[in-house]
């Protein structure tokens, strides 16, 4: 391994630790009361959806019909679950199975708290292979370190915001990673079509996980027909 890449690599884990660490800072406010917890309304929201499934099942809120109803929401009538889009309970719900599994002794409060900073980190992985796909790596580790430091985006995936803009953040920018290389047209006709399904997974869990979706549906649709347009 040549020292360039021995550095690029070193930045890389120093921006993702970097990127960790500043979203665990409020760890230090919630600590003393033993367990960590959630913050503002719509957490709360996801986190009775990611319990719902850890208790009865994946499918336990909109399966069998006509889905569960929250009757603790909207009293006395109840609210409709099986209206509310799964990306971020399941992946919370399935996560939380195979750590129990693994035998690690941790309240599901406490680890969807915790889930927005792992996640939030992840995402900056993820833009540091896009931004080095379009630029190289030294793109992609600015890449990396403007999203780990980037105010909007450090707000909602900080410790303990448990919300639907961590599934569409790294669905975005799974789709965009997939999508631009099932269309390089040095690729292999098998290496892009693997992609482009890739990228149909990732668009899928973008779409069931925020409902921004639609818009970035609309830019590649957009995207594709000025590509038509240009050959």
């Amino acid at each position: 391994m040549s020292r360039t890449s021995v550095f690029c690599y070193s930045a890389l884990i120093l921006i993702l630790i970097i990127a960790f660490s500043v979203r665990i800072l409020p760890m230090r406010w919630e600590i003393p009361s033993g367990t960590l917890r959630l913050n503002e309304f719509d957490p709360y929201y996801q986190f009775s959806l990611t319990n719902q499934m850890v208790e009865h099942g994946l499918l336990s809120p909109y399966y069998p019909e006509p889905g569960w109803i929250n009757e603790q929401l909207w009293y006395p009538e109840g609210l409709d679950m099986s209206r509310s889009l799964p990306s971020l309970p399941m992946t919370a719900a399935i996560l939380y199975n195979v750590v129990s599994f693994f035998g690690v002794n941790i309240d599901l409060m406490s680890f969807c708290a915790i889930l927005p900073a792992i996640l939030g980190t992840f995402a900056c992985l993820i833009i540091y292979f896009v931004g080095k796909d379009m630029g190289g790596k030294t793109i992609g580790l600015f890449s990396a370190l403007f999203l780990a430091l980037s105010p909007s985006f450090l707000q909602r995936s900080s410790l303990g915001f448990f919300d639907s803009e961590l599934p569409g953040i790294i669905g975005l920018l799974l789709f965009i990673f997939m999508f631009l290389r099932s269309i390089d047209l040095k690729r292999s006709l098998s290496s892009s079509m693997l992609y482009s399904l890739g990228a149909a997974g990732a668009l899928a869990y973008f779409i069931l996980g925020w409902g921004v979706a639609y818009f970035m549906v609309n830019l590649t649709v957009l995207f594709i027909f000025v590509l038509i347009l240009l050959k």
